[in-house]
Order: C-alpha cells, then sequence, then structure tokens
C-alpha cells in the first residue's frame, strides 16, 4: 500500500490512559477483531487466535503505538505484536475472563516490546492482521482447563474486539464395543458443539449400553434407540437444535438421526454411513468420524450382517459398551474438572 501524505491520518496513539485518569478515547474509523481458529482446544496445545485492524473508511490511517517512532510499514504483511499487545501493560490489552468464577487473571508473558515500534498503515477498507498462539503469551491462565471469554483492547483501549470463547479441555473420543469388534468416534467438537456435547452427556450416563444397532443394507447402520423400533428419544425428551456443517456423508462419517421433515427432532439416535451420500449434507448434523482401520474392520462386519424381511437384522447386534477415552491418556486424571470433560460445549 502507497503511503498518501495527503490522505493519511495519523492517529497517535497512548498505551496509557490520560494524566487525569480519563477512558481513551475511541478511535473512529478502525474495527478490532478476534477469530478463534479452533472453539475446543485440547489441553497444553497452542491456542490459535487471530488478530486484525479494519479501515472501514475511505482515507488511508496510520496507526501509531505512541513512544519513540519507529519505521513506517507500507508494505505491511502482518500485524506486529507491539500493536497487538499495545493495551493495558499488564495483559497486553487482552482481557481473559475465567467463566468458572468470572475473574481475569491475564498476565502478559514472554513478549519485549520494540523499543521503536512499527507504525502501521492501513489503506482504505483495507486490513491487517496476525495469528498468535496465546499459550506462549498467558502460559498460566490458559493452561487451566475451562471456559474463557477472551476481548482485545489494544491502543490503551481506544478500540475493543467483540468477545470470542474457548474450551480449554482434554479432548475425548469415544468407543463403540460390539461384538464384531470396536468402532473409535473422533468428534467434531467445533462444527456441532452441542450435538457433541449431548452425545458426551448420554455416554458418561450409559444411555447407550445394551442399545440394538440396525441395518440399512449397504448405506448405514442405525444406532442409540432405547426402544428399538426407530422412534425412541431421551427420557426427558430433550431435542437439539440442528448444526449442520460442511462435513461429508462418507464411509464412516456419525450423524444425527431425524425424522423425516423435522430437522429439530435429533434427540439421542445417530447413524454410521457405510458409503458416500452427498445427498444428505447439510441436511444431518455430522459430529464425528470413524478413525482407525479396526473401526473400518468392525463396520464392515456389521454391515455384512444379513437383514431379515422385516429389516432387523438376522443376529441380535447391540452396542455392548459406550466409553470415552482421552485423545491423549496423560490427562485422564483431569476428566473429573467440572467444565473440562466437554460439558462446556453448551452455547454462548
Amino acid at each position: 500500500m502507497v503511503r498518501s501524505s495527503l490522505t493519511a491520518l495519523m492517529f497517535v496513539l497512548s498505551a496509557a490512559r490520560g494524566a487525569l485518569g480519563q477512558e481513551p478515547k475511541p478511535l473512529e474509523g478502525v474495527e478490532a477483531r478476534m477469530r478463534t481458529l479452533a472453539r475446543f482446544v485440547d489441553v497444553g496445545r497452542p491456542i490459535w487466535v487471530e488478530f486484525s485492524l479494519v479501515n472501514m473508511t475511505d482515507q488511508a490511517i496510520t496507526l501509531s503505538t505512541g513512544g519513540a517512532p519507529g519505521p513506517t510499514l507500507e508494505k505491511q504483511m502482518g500485524l506486529p505484536l507491539s500493536h497487538v499487545f499495545s493495551g493495558e501493560p499488564t495483559s497486553g490489552g487482552l482481557n481473559i475472563l475465567n467463566l468458572s468464577d468470572n475473574s481475569s487473571r491475564a498476565l502478559l508473558s514472554g513478549f519485549v516490546p520494540d523499543p521503536k515500534p512499527p507504525r502501521v498503515i492501513l489503506g482504505p477498507h483495507s486490513s491487517v492482521g496476525v495469528t498468535v498462539d496465546l499459550l506462549k503469551y498467558y502460559p498460566t491462565v490458559l493452561r487451566v482447563p475451562w471456559r474463557y471469554r477472551l476481548t482485545w483492547q489494544p491502543y490503551g483501549g481506544r478500540l475493543a474486539s467483540a468477545p470470542v470463547f474457548i474450551d480449554v479441555a482434554p479432548l475425548q473420543q469415544a468407543e463403540i464395543v460390539t461384538d464384531m469388534g470396536t468402532m473409535t468416534l473422533r468428534f467434531y467438537y467445533d462444527d456441532a458443539p452441542q450435538t457433541v456435547a449431548n452425545f458426551l452427556e448420554l455416554t458418561r450416563e450409559n444411555f447407550y449400553n445394551g442399545t440394538e444397532i440396525l441395518i440399512e443394507p449397504g448405506h448405514f447402520l442405525l444406532c442409540g434407540d432405547p426402544l428399538g423400533d426407530g422412534t425412541g428419544i431421551r427420557k426427558d425428551g430433550k431435542k437439539l437444535p440442528p448444526e449442520f456443517n460442511l462435513r461429508p456423508h462418507q464411509k464412516g462419517s456419525v450423524s444425527m438421526a431425524l425424522l423425516q421433515d423435522d430437522p429439530t427432532s435429533a434427540s439421542c439416535q445417530f447413524f454410521i454411513s457405510n458409503t458416500r451420500h452427498s445427498e444428505w449434507d447439510g441436511k444431518y448434523t455430522v459430529f464425528a468420524q470413524l478413525v482407525g482401520d479396526a473401526s473400518f474392520e468392525a463396520l464392515d462386519k456389521l454391515m455384512a450382517v444379513p437383514v431379515e424381511s422385516n429389516g432387523r437384522p438376522a443376529e441380535e447386534l447391540r452396542i455392548r459398551s459406550l466409553r470415552l477415552t482421552n485423545l491423549r491418556p496423560e490427562w485422564a486424571d483431569l476428566a473429573a474438572i467440572p467444565g473440562a470433560n466437554g460439558r462446556a460445549a453448551s452455547k454462548q
């Protein structure tokens, strides 16, 4: 972006409040935005968040963090960290609220300020951003399994982003144990959070243990019906809103079953696809996928069972047990922590 001295607007921004302790004056024409690359993050894994500034005006805007002037970056390829962390000095401008007790413990660590932070030119209706691993700069608070609300207030609080939410927890997978093998499910936490939370809840309650497995020859296994006739739902009658996503219905995909023409009828029944069904994409909530050779071997064995004229398998097929395991076994001792076990997946 070529700088124009006639159209550029210079904003000299101090990271501190005014001498009289007044609230900083909002910075007009610029929006601060945050976006999480993953809403659900395994304990101790990188927490990637994208920070960006957007010029909403028809004029170029030059941004400075104050202090000793640095060079102007006229061809900016990314937002400098000195601008990302240009807010309140202790937190760097990032407010991290632990929703378990509404405490804010954000303490910026490992960031060395640039003695001459560069200025950034934002062209008309343009943006600049950078993706940061927050665990690197806030290692003490974000290693604790829980739900967090994050708000970004750079430039001494002159800008404020909309909040984003992150769940830090030991991510889990499910194992469906049958007489013909075990199928392992890997969850799509970010694509279908409420559906995953529902499945985890029912699994912990042993809801699925002993339920029948029905077969639609060549197409799918139907599981999770407590009545065994295709009409069963949760004992409390709870139903789920649809979380249709871009995940394809392919061999091994796990989706919520619905009543015909009722997208809000998902409750407890799910089906495991045996082949590609593109016509189902976006019409059923895909919330998991089979992983591992053993899972697909078990699926093939189950699908090979003959079906009688009434549509039921010629031999009784049941889920002997459905159990949860952590993706990383070292976090097994954290599974009992409230909010760290997937129940934090309710919609905010």
